[in-house]
């Protein structure tokens, strides 16, 4: 087995006797923080499985366990601008990376962005990252894909659940998978 590293967001921060029901559903081996400057609580994990999925969904169903506790994300948000990928690329910058992007400058194949808006682009960080390592060999540390599938169906399943659509949303994921 891996021990795999991951974090996953909470709906809000849990009291003293929801902290003890975590550790009771078998979170022993990860910690809760929260306080930072986002506000956000975190369950830190190190996991061991036979796949980072694996990992992750044993942790959201312990999760689940605790009336009133979800997860609302997992790990790092994976979606970027060309602006944010820049900063946490920390060597290129937002034209250089537009610049492969649209296909001026580099090999091509630059990942296709997840959503256009408005002049806005949003692509994924893993797979940006990932071709950036591949075809630029630009040494950043690579995205989990893995991680950013499973943050995007945590949050698909949050706007199901607001949306009081959790089973329709249930029907559709079997139909799909």
């Amino acid at each position: 087995m891996i021990t795999w590293d991951f974090s996953v967001t909470l709906n809000r921060a849990p009291t003293d006797e929801e902290l003890d029901a975590l550790f009771e559903a078998g979170l022993d081996d990860c910690s809760v923080s929260g306080g930072f400057k986002d506000g956000n609580v975190y369950v830190m994990c190190d996991r061991e499985a036979e796949t980072m999925l694996d990992a992750i969904a044993s942790v959201i169903a312990q999760i689940k366990t605790v009336p009133g506790l979800w997860p609302v994300g997992v790990g790092e948000d994976d979606g970027v601008t060309l602006g944010d990928a820049a900063r946490r690329h920390g060597g290129r910058t937002q034209a250089s990376l537009r610049q492969l992007a649209t296909g001026q400058r580099g090999p091509g194949g630059f990942p296709a962005p997840l959503i256009e808006a408005d002049n806005i682009s949003i692509y994924s960080w893993a797979e940006v990252s990932e071709w950036l390592r591949t075809r630029m060999g630009d040494d950043i540390p690579p995205g989990n894909p893995d991680v950013a599938l499973a943050d995007a169906l945590v949050k698909v399943n949050c706007r199901a659940r607001a949306a009081h659509r959790e089973d329709g949303l249930r029907h559709l994921f079997e139909a799909i998978a």
